[in-house]
């Protein structure tokens, strides 16, 4: 038997199962229901939301896709000006080639990020969350890059570190700047 009970505060609804007593009276000191760990958690960890970056990157390179291939192809249908059943399928082949090299390029990345995190955030703990990040984002430039050489490898970390490192002070602004204002009252002490 499952209940359903709207909770007023929060507007979010919770699963409860009535524990099975097998016709045996519930004792005073025992719980009616079970309650499913983690359910009614008001935030989610690295592991949950990774599924909703690695999606978004994915749409995101989509959509660029999509956009860069609609340009494509248009260039090539006013070039060649043939007919419209071959400039239609021509434009059809720039959208679907662009769309899904660039949305795996853009997923691709984005699961590399997702395992470095996780891993960084198992290791190391979640207070450093902000130098997982950063550390997470290099290697994954790092790792992208790998077997193009050295010196491409060296550059996808570069751009792996800049990007995180902008993401990091961008979403983490207030954060920083207290530890700043922490830093430089110890200093002054």
């Amino acid at each position: 038997m499952v209940d359903i009970k709207e909770d007023d505060k929060d507007n979010k609804n919770e699963v409860l199962v009535t524990s099975p007593n097998y016709g045996q009276p519930v004792q005073p000191h025992q719980s009616e229901y079970i309650f499913l760990e983690g359910a009614g958690s008001k935030q989610r960890g690295r592991f949950e939301m990774c599924y909703i970056e690695i999606g978004t990157c994915y749409t995101i390179g989509a959509s660029i896709g999509i956009a860069r291939g609609i340009h494509n192809g248009m260039k090539i249908v006013a070039r060649d000006k043939l007919t419209p059943t071959y400039n239609r399928t021509q434009l059809i082949n720039s959208v679907l080639k662009h769309g899904t090299d660039i949305s795996n390029t853009f997923g691709t990345i984005m699961v590399y990020y997702s395992i470095f995190g996780i891993i960084l955030e198992k290791t190391r703990g979640d207070e450093n969350y902000i130098c997982n990040n950063i550390i997470a984002g290099t290697g994954t430039g790092l790792l992208y890059k790998s077997t193009s050489g050295l010196r491409n490898c060296g550059f996808g970390g570069l751009i792996g570190f800049g990007l995180t490192m902008m993401y990091s002070l961008i979403s983490s602004r207030v954060t920083i700047i207290e530890n700043i204002k922490k830093a430089v009252i110890h200093s002054k002490n």
